[in-house]
């Protein structure tokens, strides 16, 4: 959004939902997807390994359309890198975000859901630096339901999820620290950011996430074995995209 603060793209973002939706808006404000390349940078990755990364990202998706479609849904709930996220007092709702001459104009409603299906945490630090969030941004995380209406993978995906008794797809959002940032916030995960309490195996989320190293951090004392094993499960239940499970694997074997 160019020069525009944090707070001016926030009152145009409360403005456009309240142009688009047809319910009171309780909280609007811009997010930002977590990127691969923001996630691979925050493990050490070099430039050059990056952009490979990126390119056969977009090679493989090319190849099989298919096993794309069902990447992107999964990563970001197949939203795009930019958009407005709104709650009502009934809805969560993402509309798309356009911008023209620097100021942001109304767009299509991307996705909605029902806000007593969703589940929100914000983020205690070791995802954030797993994640590499900027000092500027925090880190929010919402369990949405994955959509397979339109992909085998992606309803395989789901039942997959409901079988390890995942409440939802971890999709991480990133937003400003302003006050329209922090009432969105509010709004989704209440007066207890934890963690929510998804239990795998005999271990919630919160738990396995405590033995995991932080970037700049000393290996934490148990032994690589387990760690991988918590990494594995945190992976398999789609709490770690594919880019932090592979930077935190490498950190693992590397110590």
């Amino acid at each position: 959004m160019g020069s525009l603060s944090a707070e001016e793209v926030n009152e145009q973002a409360a403005q456009i939902a309240s142009s688009v939706l047809n319910d009171s808006v309780v909280a609007a404000a811009h997010c930002e997807q977590v990127t691969q390349d923001q996630q691979l940078k925050a493990a050490g990755v070099g430039g050059g390994s990056r952009l490979a990364a990126k390119f056969g990202t977009k090679l493989g998706e090319g190849i099989m359309p298919s096993v794309g479609n069902m990447a992107k849904g999964l990563r970001g709930a197949g939203l795009p890198e930019n958009f407005i996220l709104a709650v009502t007092s009934d809805q969560i709702v993402a509309l798309e975000e356009k911008e023209k001459k620097g100021e942001l104009k109304p767009g299509k409603v991307l996705k909605s859901w029902a806000r007593e299906e969703i589940r929100a945490s914000m983020d205690s630090g070791v995802v954030g630096a797993v994640s590499g969030t900027p000092d500027d941004r925090q880190l929010i995380t919402l369990y949405l339901p994955l959509d397979g209406s339109k992909s085998k993978y992606l309803a395989a995906a789901a039942e997959m999820q409901a079988k390890a008794g995942a409440t939802g797809q971890p999709t991480r959002f990133q937003l400003a620290k302003d006050e329209a940032s922090n009432a969105l916030a509010k709004e989704l995960v209440g007066d207890n950011p934890a963690v929510p309490n998804v239990q795998i195996g005999n271990m919630n989320l919160g738990q396995m996430a405590a033995g995991m190293q932080m970037p700049g951090q000393a290996a934490p004392a148990a032994d690589s074995t387990t760690q991988l094993e918590k990494l594995a499960q945190l992976h398999a239940s789609g709490a770690l995209t594919d880019a932090e499970f592979e930077a935190q694997k490498a950190k693992i074997i590397g110590s």
